[in-house]
């Protein structure tokens, strides 16, 4: 956003917010009780014991499409600043604020031509916010101020085609001023039993996006705006995004603020768990400095994080890994937990609770890679902060399959190693790609990494470390990331993968370390080969998606870490297979 667009617009968010209780937008009145409450389900069954998620409502506003001429009836577009809001019932703060975005499911009921028609009765409108009731009572109940607002308007492709995000940053920008009134003890629209005078930090923000909010509050996040803070809220401390969809922004890119996406392994909308990309594209930019995470759901769906969504539009058929589908109690149960833990990460000013809330979000990179998070299969990876990382390989092109990031040569013993380029392809559209078998094998993100394939016991990639970058002393861990092609007859059918890693220092000493028995990363994923008329292989049902494996360093007895010459990944523990790899890297917490 331009300096002068920035500035009309901020303007018009500041008049629009004084001006809401005599606005004459084109709205009928809203005569709901501006303090509905609405029990949030609990897992514990203790209801009454949460704050409650009540509903507000600021009045009536408009926002403006620029792109639309002044005389046209879509450039201003009439909007309902409604919503859900909790807020501590303990503590008298000032508590940072979080905002969930809820997806872009019909707000208005659609006509003959499938279009959600805008604007609409309220008494007809879907109020999609509402089934993240339950998130907003856990977490205010956890010490946060809660806003679960109506974004309807910005997803609505009844009023005009939308400009990405210029919708939803005014939408925002209005919903938070209110709150920012309110917190410096104004007006307080939210509703007299709503305590927010001196309780609400603008200052400190975070964001959790369900589908196409995931790619919102992506979006959100990296505003030049909001970064600066200059809009009176923000930056943003970190984005939770939950079975994101990828549509307005440009997934491979950076963000400044620690990121989790939350893949759901059998959603039914988002089927190719799309969301990955958004932890890709951070690992391949060079001026990432946050942390990011993505955690791979088993038998979790789309629609089942909102309480008021139906069953998933696609059914996963031939797919043993979700039948059952988790329980929407227990995949909400889950998100509660996750959700709270990753706040902590971003606002606890205690280093132990941190510490314990990474754990058991599986990305402490001291421990073990999980097999489970919060009582439910799961698995993660996991990018460090920059300056607590060294990595060897992602890799992002193919010269990296012969000389390291780290400037050392790289070896292939008895095996044979192809790069695979990021995206969707084919051996037709991309001659010798036939190893990547990209186009019958889905890796959510479908990010770059190395197929390695080895048909005989005691293959080896070495990677060599030239002088002055062996030093390994200030990490605790060796990091990498690994999936079994499921395709490749070189996996016997349903059997897990094991491999070593070697590192040896200067002076000839070498230590090796074994996968875990069932280490989770080298699994044989779940799932059916199915024939096909467009490839003569056929497609895997299932999904593959690269996960985390951790080597402690402190395992590798016997070596000088201070001055290592060679590591090396060892194909020792079984007769042949055939893995996808990438991120080799060491890291320290």
């Amino acid at each position: 956003m331009t300096p002068q667009r920035f500035s009309r617009v901020f303007l018009f968010l500041a008049a629009s917010l004084l001006a809401l209780t005599a606005c004459s937008a084109p709205l009928p009145p809203v005569i709901v009780a501006t303090q509905t409450q609405i029990a949030p389900p609990a897992s514990n069954g203790e209801t009454d014991a949460l704050p409650p998620a009540v509903e507000y409502n600021l009045g009536d506003a408009t926002i403006v499409q620029e792109r639309f001429p002044e005389d046209s009836r879509f450039r201003n577009m009439p909007v309902r600043l409604n919503g859900l809001i909790g807020v501590p019932s303990r503590g008298d703060g000032p508590f940072p604020v979080v905002v969930i975005l809820h997806g872009t499911h019909p707000g208005c009921p659609l006509d003959d031509m499938g279009v959600d028609r805008w604007p609409c009765d309220p008494d007809v409108e879907q109020r999609n916010y509402s089934g993240f009731a339950y998130l907003v009572s856990a977490l205010a109940d956890a010490g946060y101020v809660v806003l679960a607002p109506n974004i309807n308007a910005e997803n609505t492709f009844g009023f005009g085609e939308p400009v990405a995000g210029e919708r939803l940053e005014q939408l925002i920008g209005l919903h938070l001023l209110g709150l920012a009134e309110a917190a410096a003890g104004g007006d307080n629209r939210f509703g007299d039993d709503v305590r927010l005078a001196g309780r609400a930090d603008l200052s400190r923000l975070a964001l959790i996006g369900h589908s196409r909010g995931g790619d919102a509050s992506f979006a959100l996040a990296n505003d030049p705006d909001v970064l600066s803070g200059s809009l009176g809220y923000g930056p943003v401390d970190g984005v939770l995004q939950v079975a994101a969809a990828a549509a307005s922004v440009d997934p491979w890119t950076s963000i400044s603020a620690p990121l989790a996406t939350i893949l759901a392994g059998c959603d039914g909308d988002v089927v190719d768990q799309v969301g990955q990309a958004y932890f890709e594209g951070p690992r391949l930019a060079p001026d990432q400095t946050a942390w990011a995470a993505s955690v791979w759901l088993d038998r979790a769906n789309h629609n089942a994080f909102n309480t008021i969504l139906p069953g998933d539009m696609a059914v996963q058929r031939d797919r043993p890994d979700c039948e059952p589908l988790l329980d929407g109690k227990a995949q909400r149960a889950w998100l509660v937990d996750y959700a709270t833990d990753f706040l902590t990460t971003l606002f606890a000013d205690d280093p132990v609770a941190i510490g314990h809330a990474k754990e058991r979000l599986g990305i402490d990179v001291t421990t073990a890679a999980p097999d489970a998070l919060y009582g439910q299969p799961a698995r993660v990876a996991f990018l460090a902060p920059a300056a607590d990382r060294q990595t060897v390989m992602i890799p992002a092109d193919t010269d990296e399959l012969q000389t390291s990031r780290l400037g050392g040569a790289v070896t292939a013993d008895s095996l044979t190693s192809d790069f695979c380029p990021k995206g969707f392809y084919s051996a037709q559209t991309l001659p010798g790609s036939e190893p990547c078998r990209r186009n019958y094998v889905t890796v959510p993100g479908q990010p770059a990494h190395a197929v390695v394939s080895w048909e005989t016991p005691g293959a080896a990639l070495r990677f060599a470390l030239p002088e002055g970058v062996g030093d390994l002393s200030a990490f605790s861990t060796l990091s990498l990331r690994a999936a079994v092609d499921p395709a490749s007859p070189l996996n016997p059918a349903g059997q897990p993968q094991a491999i070593s890693v070697q590192i040896t220092d200067s002076a000839g000493n070498s230590a090796a370390v074994h996968t875990r028995p069932d280490e989770p990363a080298l699994g044989f994923p779940p799932g059916l080969m199915q024939d096909s008329s467009v490839t003569e292989t056929g497609f895997f049902t299932g999904r593959v998606p690269l996960t985390t494996i951790r080597f402690p360093l402190s395992s590798f007895a016997g070596v000088d870490l201070s001055d290592i010459a060679e590591v090396a990944l060892l194909f020792d523990q079984t007769s042949s297979g055939a893995l996808f790899v990438s991120d080799i890297e060491w890291v320290r917490p």
